[in-house]
């Protein structure tokens, strides 16, 4: 219990101005271990702060507000810690502000960072400031927010990192407690302001603790690190018009002949006599330079797209790039684009993977090459693309992975800007000043890392088989295409089985696709504040959208 005797002039305000609405000063895990303990052990507040006051009197605000009225010493305390606590927050501003990376960073951007130093010489009057010199205080508080939301807009040009993004967003948080500071400091009488600020604790200090509201803040952090670059950066993945559209197709018939050659291959090394560690290593060195390859020859994989698009998704749903999303029918037109892109790719996969994969099975039997064509087994690969809820869930994780692989092409991407590793390497002499390595990591090694990560990913799951109660594996529709090619040519099968091949394959394309744009979709969405609450509204309007102007979705109608 809080004493009854406690006089006014004995409480200490100082760290009820300075730690409210601020973010803790460590990362995410001990962040959070630092809350999972206090859920089991709650901090007190020393017992003669404003905080144990509003926790443990049931009338604190009136109790608190009754202090106020006692014009005694009090009040030169209250003014005193108010400025301290004032120039406390903004020296962690200006620090933030004029620290040399932080500095070499606006200076790169060609901004200017005297908002910073303004402050700094206005705190040296604080205390004898009157009206108009602390409104001016407030202004330069504002021109620095508009700095910093600059720099986090720019994350493009100079890259972005968990600390950073999390160290722009606290400086934000400071600058608003500042300007709430300066506006009790010109209303030190007014109760309505006092009230506003004790209530306001109250409601904070409720969440404090909160598990779920922690990681939902930090989450988005993570995501827009993620979404902030995707390999190759400028080219795009989204057809605009109808060349583009066309131009989608002829790159989709070249990646699906490329990886027909490689699902032979995999035939191939599946009549190898190897451990099922050997099988998942030589399956993943497979797939990863199929997909390698197929990149560096500007190929299209069917369905990879979408996860390659996570800065683009960020930036046709959010173009004043203020983390906010600009409008449902945005996100709307986005999915129609993006459709679209995929159907023409898939189709240009499906049909070239699947003519190819026929053609050269029908050379290899003219020719007589028995060895070879053996490897072929009809009957396991069409059982392997009729439609089954299994099938399904194949597809569906070949579908996370092609998400991922795009969002790590992405983070590493930006992880290259951020650390400035090009020219870190242009100014090695251990690398020798290597322009072209430089540039090979600026612009490539994104995607390598991408695409071999997709590899291993899609070349190992099925060792998951071995530990889990269920079987797992993949299923692509390229690849799958490319096995009913084989299979058709190699034996005799009826139109029905044909046809439940051809509709499996296909389906295998829609669910790689749903299931990879829906995780990059979110994660663009979540990077910029989107809640669930959104969703609902988001999937009605592509809905309605759909159904009157299906044709929209398949084929692009503007030149």
């Amino acid at each position: 219990m809080i004493e009854e005797d406690l006089k006014p002039e004995a409480l200490n305000y100082y760290s009820f101005f300075t730690k409210y609405s601020l973010m803790e000063e460590y990362g995410f895990s001990s962040g959070l271990m630092n809350r999972l303990f206090r859920k089991v052990l709650p901090v007190v507040p020393d017992e003669n702060t404003i905080e144990y006051v509003l926790h443990n009197r049931k009338d604190s605000i009136p109790f608190l507000l009754s202090t106020l009225d006692h014009k005694n010493e009090s009040n030169d305390s209250i003014s005193s810690q108010l400025d301290l606590s004032i120039k406390a927050l903004c020296s962690k501003v200006v620090a933030f502000g004029i620290d040399s990376d932080i500095k070499a960073k606006y200076e790169f951007l060609g901004l200017d960072a005297s908002p910073f130093e303004n402050l700094l010489h206005k705190l040296s009057s604080l205390k004898s400031c009157n009206k108009e010199q602390t409104k001016a205080m407030i202004i330069s508080l504002e021109e620095i927010e508009m700095l910093i939301s600059k720099l986090r807009k720019n994350k493009n040009k100079i890259g972005t990192n968990f600390h950073l993004t999390l160290t722009t967003r606290k400086n934000l948080e400071y600058t608003k407690r500042i300007k709430e500071l300066l506006d009790l400091k010109l209303n030190l009488d007014s109760k309505k302001h006092w009230e506003n600020l004790f209530l306001e604790y109250k409601s904070y200090s409720k969440r404090i603790n909160s598990l779920s509201r922690y990681i939902d803040r930090h989450f988005d952090l993570v995501a827009l690190e993620i979404v902030e670059h995707t390999s190759n950066k400028g080219q795009k993945y989204i057809a605009e018009n109808r060349k583009e559209y066309w131009k989608f197709f002829f790159r989709s018939l070249l990646g699906g002949g490329i990886i027909s050659l490689f699902a032979f291959a995999k035939l191939y090394i599946d009549s190898w006599q190897l451990t099922d560690l050997g099988y998942a290593f030589c399956y993943s060195i497979n797939y990863a330079i199929c997909f390698i390859i197929v990149k560096h020859f500007g190929g299209i994989i069917a369905t990879k797209q979408p996860a390659m698009t996570a800065s683009k998704i960020a930036k046709s749903i959010d173009s004043t790039d203020d983390l906010k999303i600009d409008s449902v029918n945005s996100i709307t037109s986005l999915v129609r684009r993006v459709f679209r892109s995929q159907f023409i790719s898939v189709m240009g996969n499906f049909l070239m993977a699947l003519t190819l994969s026929s053609c050269i099975l029908y050379i290899l039997q003219i020719l007589d090459l028995k060895e070879v064509t053996k490897i072929v087994k009809p009957d396991y690969l069409i059982k392997n693309v009729v439609p089954t809820a299994q099938l399904i869930c194949f597809a569906a994780v070949a579908g996370f992975y092609l998400a991922m692989s795009g969002l790590i092409s992405g983070y590493v991407d930006n992880k290259v800007v951020a650390s400035k590793f090009g020219y870190r390497i242009r100014n090695s002499e251990l690398f020798f000043k290597s322009t072209r390595l430089a540039y090979f990591v600026e612009k490539k090694v994104g995607a390598l890392v991408g695409n071999i990560c997709l590899g291993f990913l899609l070349g190992s799951t099925f060792l998951l088989s071995n530990i889990l109660p269920f079987q797992l594996g993949i299923r692509h529709i390229a690849f799958s295409s490319a096995n009913v090619g084989y299979a058709m040519i190699k034996d005799s099968f009826s139109i029905k089985t044909m046809l439940l091949a051809l509709c499996g394959a296909l389906l295998i394309g829609f669910v790689n696709f749903i299931v990879s744009f829906s995780i990059t979709l979110y994660l663009a969405l979540k990077s910029r504040g989107a809640n669930f609450k959104l969703i609902p509204k988001i999937l009605g309007n592509i809905g309605k959208d759909f159904f009157f102007n299906p044709f929209h979705y398949f084929y692009e109608m503007n030149d």
